[in-house]
C-alpha cells in the first residue's frame, strides 16, 4: 500500500515566485479543481485568533485559498466555533467581532464568515463514532452540513497536545461548546499552594463557579478547585499569571488527545475526497492561538504543507520543525531536538497514533518538496 503524499514548499519568496504562488502550487498538486463541484458549500476551517494574540494564521493566506476554491465553482465560507472558556470568542457576536478585528471579514476574505456552532454553541449534530472513548460526537452544524472542507492550520505548541496542527484543528476546533467540556473532562487542574498568590484571576475566568479562595494562616489565600463542579476546560491554567495551576497529567492528557482524534474522525465523516489540509509552519509559537498573547516563535518560518491525509501532514509538520536548522544561507538554529516535547514536556504521539488507528490517516508519508 502506497504512503500518502505530503507536499512541501519553503516559506521563501522571490520576484518570480511569491508565497501566494507557492500556496497556489500546493492547491494545484492537491487537485482541488477536481475535488469540489459547482455549488458545493466548502468550509474553510481556520482559527482566527483570540483577541490579544498576534501570531494566528494571517487572513491574507485564507483569502488566497478562498479565491482558489471559488474558481472551482464551489462556495467557500470561513468558519470556526465558539470557545468554552470566557474570552473574546465565547459567543457568536463576540466571535465575529474578534474575527473582523483580526482581519477575517467579508471585505477582506471575499467570502462569508460563519460561526459553525451558532449563537451560543448549541448548533451541532450528533455523529456516530466507533471510538475507544466516544460513540457519539457533537460536531458543529456547519461542518456536518458543508459539502467539503479545507482545513488551514497554524502549527504551534500546545500545553495539552504538545503541538497543534490539522488534527487538533479538526477535533477540538469543529466540536460544539458542550463537546469541548467533554473533550477536556479528564483534565482536572489543581492550584499549587506554594506558588499561588491568591490574585483571583482564575476565579474571574471560571464560568462554572468551581474555584474559591481559601484563607491560610500568615499567608496569602490560595485557589481551591471544587472537583465536582470542575469540567476540566483548562481556562484557569491559561490565565494564571504565575503558572500555579499545572495540569494533573496522570494519563489524562492521553485520553484528551485520543478523544480529540475521535472527534476529528467525526468531523471528517462523509467528506471523502472533499477534505484537504494545509499546515502553515510560520510564526511557530510555544502556545495555542486561543491565548490572548503570543510569545516569540521557536524557529524561523519554515514553509507550507499540503495533503489529503491529516495524520501525515501533522507528522510531517513535527518532523520538519524538529529537523529545521535554517535555510542554507541564513537563519541557522540548533537542530536534532524534539522542540515540541521540550516546550511543555507533553508527548504528542497519542493524537497521531490514535487517529491512524481510527483509519483517518497514516503516520508514514512521502514528502515531496516543490521547487
Amino acid at each position: 500500500m502506497s504512503k500518502p503524499v505530503v507536499y512541501f514548499t519553503p516559506a521563501r519568496g522571490t520576484p518570480k515566485k511569491n508565497k501566494f504562488a507557492r500556496i497556489g502550487e500546493l492547491l494545484s498538486k492537491l487537485g482541488v479543481k477536481d475535488r469540489f463541484s459547482k455549488g458545493d458549500l466548502v468550509a474553510l476551517k481556520v482559527h482566527w485568533g483570540e483577541g490579544g494574540n498576534a501570531d494566528f494564521l494571517p487572513s491574507f493566506y485564507v483569502r488566497h485559498v478562498a479565491r482558489a476554491i471559488s474558481r472551482t465553482g464551489a462556495k467557500p465560507f470561513v468558519t470556526d466555533t465558539n470557545t468554552l472558556y470566557r474570552g473574546s470568542r465565547h459567543n457568536a457576536c463576540d466571535n465575529v467581532l474578534t474575527a473582523a478585528a483580526n482581519g477575517f471579514a467579508l471585505p477582506t476574505l471575499g467570502c462569508p464568515v460563519v460561526v459553525a456552532d451558532g449563537l451560543r454553541g448549541h448548533d451541532y449534530r450528533e455523529v456516530p463514532v466507533d471510538g475507544r472513548h466516544t460513540k457519539s460526537a457533537r460536531v458543529a452544524g456547519a461542518f456536518v452540513d458543508a459539502d467539503g472542507m479545507v482545513v488551514l492550520s497554524h502549527v504551534k505548541g500546545h500545553m495539552v497536545f504538545g503541538f497543534g496542527g490539522a488534527l487538533k484543528n479538526l477535533g477540538m476546533g469543529c466540536s460544539a461548546a458542550s463537546a469541548k467540556q467533554y473533550l477536556h473532562a479528564d483534565v482536572r487542574p489543581r492550584a499549587r499552594g506554594d506558588i499561588c498568590t491568591g490574585c483571583g484571576d482564575c476565579i474571574a475566568h471560571c464560568r462554572f463557579d468551581a474555584i474559591r479562595l481559601a484563607e491560610r494562616k500568615e499567608r496569602n489565600p490560595v485557589a481551591v478547585m471544587d472537583q465536582d463542579k470542575c469540567t476540566g476546560c483548562g481556562e484557569c491554567i491559561v490565565v494564571c499569571p504565575v503558572h500555579a495551576i499545572p495540569i494533573d497529567w496522570g494519563s489524562d492528557y492521553v485520553a484528551t488527545q485520543e478523544k480529540t482524534a475521535e472527534y476529528a474522525a467525526a468531523a471528517l465523516a462523509g467528506k471523502g475526497q472533499k477534505a484537504v489540509f494545509l499546515n502553515f509552519l510560520t510564526s511557530i509559537t510555544p502556545d495555542c492561538d486561543c491565548c490572548n498573547w503570543s510569545d516569540a516563535p521557536i524557529v524561523p518560518d519554515i514553509g507550507y504543507l499540503a495533503s489529503d491525509d491529516p495524520v501525515a501532514v501533522d507528522r510531517a509538520s513535527v518532523d520538519l520543525v524538529n529537523s529545521f536548522t535554517g535555510f542554507p544561507d541564513r537563519y541557522q538554529v540548533e537542530g536534532n531536538v524534539d522542540r515540541f516535547k521540550e516546550l511543555h514536556n507533553v508527548d504528542y504521539l497519542p493524537t497521531l497514533n490514535h487517529a491512524a488507528a481510527l483509519g483517518i490517516g497514516s503516520i508514514d508519508y512521502d514528502l515531496i518538496e516543490l521547487e
